[in-house]
């Protein structure tokens, strides 16, 4: 589709910009409006694009730099729009996980009962998406609130396991199986699990959606659940990890209070 005239206008205002950057911010404006195909726009927007671009095979490098562009298109429609993040460097990635003020956001867009519950599931006990497709009923401790991940033979388990669940979600587990005795609880595969939560993510509209995995769900849980007091070895079992050096990388999220506390008594020595 044509430029739209908001965009025109944009590109009018990089007085001073080298010809080959005005070329280069018309090209990504153009390959952008041809995605969404409409000239009113909004910010999922922009991230759907740049997960298009991922799943191309863009470079980190250069969806940074559509990023930057659309950033400033977006802030050239209205002052107070909120930006758009960057996606991460290649070596961030690993420290993407779901923040505390997008957490609601995020489960409120999953609508189905049992994908809202999947994700719920993840969320609360870390479990690796092999396993959350693995879990049998007979595998739920209703009245000791425990979870055994043992292999039924489908999924690979790298660790079989004993782990606590929270009152809620078995509430929601109780409901959803029904009057069910046995067999898989969700019958899903971990593809499919995999695109439910990648197409909630996204509907969420927060900044790092296109970045969300079931596996980063498991990275949220562990790294608040070190941030609000647990402990490593606890996290350890939880998480199924055989060595206990795996799990301490959770450990450096928990340095902002850590510092904080420090500060707090140290400023108290009045040295």
């Amino acid at each position: 589709m044509d430029l739209p005239d908001s965009a025109l206008e944009f590109l009018f205002t990089l007085v001073g910009k080298s010809k080959n950057t005005k070329k280069t911010y018309e090209i990504i404006l153009r390959r952008f409006f041809n995605y969404v195909n409409k000239s009113e726009i909004s910010e999922i927007d922009v991230i759907k694009f740049l997960n298009f671009l991922e799943s191309k095979g863009y470079k980190i490098t250069s969806l940074r730099l559509y990023a930057i562009v659309l950033r400033k298109y977006l802030k050239f429609l209205t002052k107070d729009y909120k930006k758009v993040i960057l996606p991460p460097l290649r070596n961030e990635q690993k420290n993407i996980y779901i923040r505390k003020e997008d957490l609601k956001k995020f489960f409120d867009s999953f609508e189905d009962i049992r994908d809202k519950l999947i994700v719920r599931f993840i969320l609360l006990t870390g479990c690796r998406v092999g396993e959350v497709a693995n879990l049998h009923i007979e595998d739920i401790d209703f009245d000791k609130r425990i979870i055994k991940i043992v292999d039924h033979g489908k999924y690979e388990i790298k660790k079989p396991r004993i782990i606590p669940i929270d009152s809620e979600t078995l509430r929601m587990l109780k409901e959803f199986i029904g009057d069910r005795k046995s067999g898989p609880v969700f019958n899903i595969g971990p593809r499919a699990i995999q695109k439910i939560i990648k197409k909630g993510a996204l509907k969420s509209g927060i900044p790092y959606a296109h970045l969300i995995t079931p596996h980063k769900l498991r990275h949220t849980m562990a790294i608040y659940f070190i941030t609000e007091g647990g402990d490593i070895r606890s996290l350890q079992r939880i998480l199924g990890h055989n060595s206990l050096r795996t799990t301490e990388i959770y450990l450096d999220y928990d340095l902002s209070d850590l510092i904080k506390v420090y500060d707090r008594v140290t400023e108290r020595l009045k040295l």
